[in-house]
């Protein structure tokens, strides 16, 4: 190690020095690409029978907004969006399974009311944060 160092001279040092800066530029380069490309939020999409009813977007404002969904039949579910995180606060079916499913705020997540029909599905405008379009490594 003594010999490769005494065989190295100040020049030689700069230039690797340098070579590793310049290993570290694409990085710099993309995530300032990244991060100047504009604000996307994810939304979620409250739907019955694949008909959209309301669509909340999910930024951390920290505002709380209240969506209150009934029909003719008497069903009601009660869904509070706060920040970037949805959840179910309230629903008038039996088994309460929605409303124990808890915060969604991923991309691909859902809360599903079954008797109701109901769908709560976290989407983004972003093909990139999609998990259907990724390429898998096993296919």
């Amino acid at each position: 190690m003594k010999k490769l160092l005494k065989m190295m001279k100040p020049g030689d040092i700069v230039l690797l020095l340098f070579l590793v800066v310049l290993s570290f530029l694409p990085v710099i380069i993309f995530s300032y690409a990244n991060a100047t490309s504009g604000v996307e939020f994810n939304t979620a999409v409250v739907s019955v029978d694949g008909e959209e009813l309301h669509r909340f977007e999910l930024k951390d404002d920290g505002e709380r907004e209240v969506y209150t969904y009934s029909d003719g039949h008497g069903h009601e579910n009660h869904i509070v969006r706060e920040g970037t995180v949805v959840y179910m606060v309230e629903a008038s079916c039996p088994d309460q399974l929605c409303v124990r499913q808890g915060e969604v705020k991923q991309v691909g997540e859902t809360i599903v009311c079954l008797p109701h029909r109901l769908l709560v599905e976290v989407n983004s405008d972003n093909p990139d944060a999609d998990p259907d379009t990724e390429i898998d490594v096993i296919s």
